[in-house]
């Protein structure tokens, strides 16, 4: 009895192709938009130039990471490779990719993209400065990426430890808000309850004020056309 291989196993080249072709569209969107800043001040076609600025950012973005993907998952790759002839799957790592490893796929897919596509759109003497270019960038890249990876989940874990023992992390605002030089003050969630009572108690005073000036006024406007009544009937009185 056969039994159906473990898919998890199993990396199929057209997820990668899938990949690389998602992360080209989006690479795809600021390469039309630099083109249409750049052909609409430097050229005559700002369309056109858009639209191939837009096709070469879309095949640089679909190489490197579709290389990239395949580097990371070469062991994948392989089990498929086996699976279409028969052959035992290896087993995965028990780890994800480490931050040597991402280092060198990034590398190593800015060298690739670099040569192909340096030879394709620009011919052979831009190979050797499109390989060092993008290899430069894709190793600097993942750098920059790894280290804010690293800083926003020190953040978070910071943030949870904080929480934990009962602890808020003061916004910039707020740290702001209490230095001697500002002109504004940062107030608490008490402060600013009372502060609104004080206000609320103020405005009821005004309205009870309010209320007995109109009574006065009441008064004394009942006042004077009871006398304006009378008068009549007293000077009729003495006729």
């Amino acid at each position: 009895m056969s039994t159906s291989p473990d898919q998890t196993l199993v990396t199929h080249p057209l997820h990668v192709a899938k990949k690389g072709a998602l992360m080209g569209a989006g690479s795809a969107i600021p390469g039309l938009i630099v083109g249409a800043t750049y052909g609409t001040l430097r050229t005559q076609t700002p369309v056109l130039f858009s639209l191939v600025s837009g096709a070469q950012w879309f095949a640089i973005g679909t190489t490197f990471f579709s290389i990239r993907t395949s580097i990371l998952n070469s062991t994948g790759l392989r089990n498929w490779w086996n699976l279409t002839r028969g052959a035992p799957l290896l087993p995965l790592p028990d780890h994800g990719p480490s931050h040597s490893d991402r280092i060198r796929a990034s590398t190593i897919s800015g060298a690739a993209t670099g040569f192909t596509l340096g030879f394709l759109f620009r011919g052979p003497r831009n190979v050797i400065p499109g390989t060092i270019m993008f290899s430069l960038f894709g190793f600097g890249g993942q750098h920059a990426y790894e280290w804010l990876d690293v800083r926003k989940s020190g953040k978070a874990r910071e943030e949870r430890e904080m929480k934990e023992k009962g602890e808020v992390k003061e916004t910039f605002m707020q740290r702001l808000g209490k230095s001697k030089w500002s002109p504004m003050r940062t107030l608490s969630d008490e402060e600013y309850e009372g502060m609104m009572r004080e206000r609320i108690l103020k405005v009821d005073v005004e309205i009870a004020l309010l209320k007995d000036r109109i009574e006065a006024v009441k008064k004394e406007k009942e006042i004077e056309d009871k006398t304006r009544v009378e008068a009549p009937l007293e000077s009729h009185e003495k006729r």
